[in-house]
């Protein structure tokens, strides 16, 4: 157990990214809070998000920073770890350190944190300047936590010292699906599930992988419109169907049903990458995942147990493991299912990630799943 001797002070967890915000990071902030009330006494200080879904606005997140920081200095050495959920958050590490120099800090950081410097624009070129500021206080935290192996290499490229690894996790509801549930929709359809941004290479696989592909055999996309290109692209693609958002329940039935869901992600530049791929645990829960062997989601798939990792640039590689699996049986699909699911509870559990996210501040290593 990632607990320092003889100390029994709570934790702090500080997160701007929280329901009902709907995203990547505040799935994150709630599940890994609710895993540190598993292992013991947490305080959590969050800025929730607008009703709608969407992130509070840049007043309320000012303002979260001011309270905070007076949190911060009146609790003082109440803690004896405190984390900050994202790079945003840095200067309250900082700040925490001048009044209580002798708690450990730690700082998770995520891809965006690190790369939207290299973007083009006014904003950009401040958050260079903002990074450059965070690295010559870095000593303030003891660590900083990478979602991936890719966003600790990311972070390290970028600067930054004292980077741990700890690939996230996933919380399964009900039973392993039995081989009626996984029943291959007939006619066959592939799936894609997320947002319509070159990088996630939903145009990339109709118009190279669907055309190497059975005639039957129909391209599925679930997501809203992000880029008009990508977009587009598919709109115009044989085969191919825009379903739009869909409820969670949809989703979920569809990724049974499918006979694999893609996650097929090109090479996004230097100013964007996969920071980890959770889509990729949320496929495997419930259906079977092709992924790149790109970035993190090489850490998010376990190739051969909870889903197959191919070439981003191979696409007769992804229509060969597609083919393969049309002639997989019922059976078979939900006993890979089932393999998979035992892999994510051990592998991937929230109660993992947050052990080797305090041991990343608390003790050395705690890298990995």
């Amino acid at each position: 157990m990632a607990r320092q001797a003889g100390d029994s002070r709570p934790i702090l967890f500080v997160t701007r990214k929280w329901p009902p915000a709907v995203g990547g990071m505040e799935l994150y902030s709630r599940e890994l809070a609710a895993a540190y009330r598993h292992l013991g006494p947490t305080d959590v200080v969050a800025l929730p998000g607008r009703a709608d879904g969407r992130p509070p606005h840049l007043l309320r997140l000012l303002g979260f920073m001011v309270t905070t920081a007076w949190t911060l200095a009146v609790r003082r050495r109440r803690y004896r770890l405190v984390h900050f959920g994202d790079l945003v958050l840095f200067p309250l590490c900082a700040w925490a350190r001048l009044w209580a120099p002798g708690t450990r800090r730690i700082v998770t950081v995520h891809g965006l944190d690190l790369i939207y410097g290299r973007r083009r624009g006014a904003l950009p070129r401040a958050y260079r300047a903002y990074l450059a500021f965070t690295r010559w206080l870095q000593g303030s935290a003891a660590a900083f936590v990478a979602n991936s192996s890719s966003t600790r290499q990311v972070a390290e490229a970028a600067g930054f010292r004292a980077v741990h690894a700890v690939p996230l996790g996933i919380t399964l509801e009900g039973e392993d699906p039995q081989p009626a549930d996984l029943a291959m929709a007939d006619p066959p359809f592939v799936l894609f599930v997320g947002r319509l941004v070159p990088r996630k290479g939903a145009a990339w696989f109709a118009r190279t992988v669907v055309p190497l592909l059975p005639e039957a055999v129909t391209f599925a996309v679930v997501g809203a419109a992000w880029d008009a290109e990508e977009t587009a692209a598919l709109a115009s693609a044989p085969r191919c169907r825009h379903l739009g958002r869909l409820p969670d329940a949809e989703v979920a039935a569809l990724r049974r049903s499918a006979v694999a869901v893609v996650l097929p992600n090109q090479p996004g530049g230097v100013a964007d990458v996969e920071g980890f791929g959770l889509a990729a645990l949320e496929a495997a829960a419930t259906g079977i995942v092709i992924a790149s062997r790109l970035e993190g989601l090489i850490d998010a798939v376990v190739d051969g147990e909870t889903g197959f990792l191919e070439a981003h640039d191979d696409p007769a590689a992804w229509a060969r493991r597609i083919a393969e699996l049309l002639d997989w049986p019922a059976d078979r699909r939900a006993a890979f299912v089932a393999q998979g699911r035992a892999v994510l509870r051990r592998r991937y559990a929230w109660d993992r990630v947050a052990r080797q996210t305090l041991q990343a501040g608390c003790c050395e290593g705690g890298e990995g799943p």
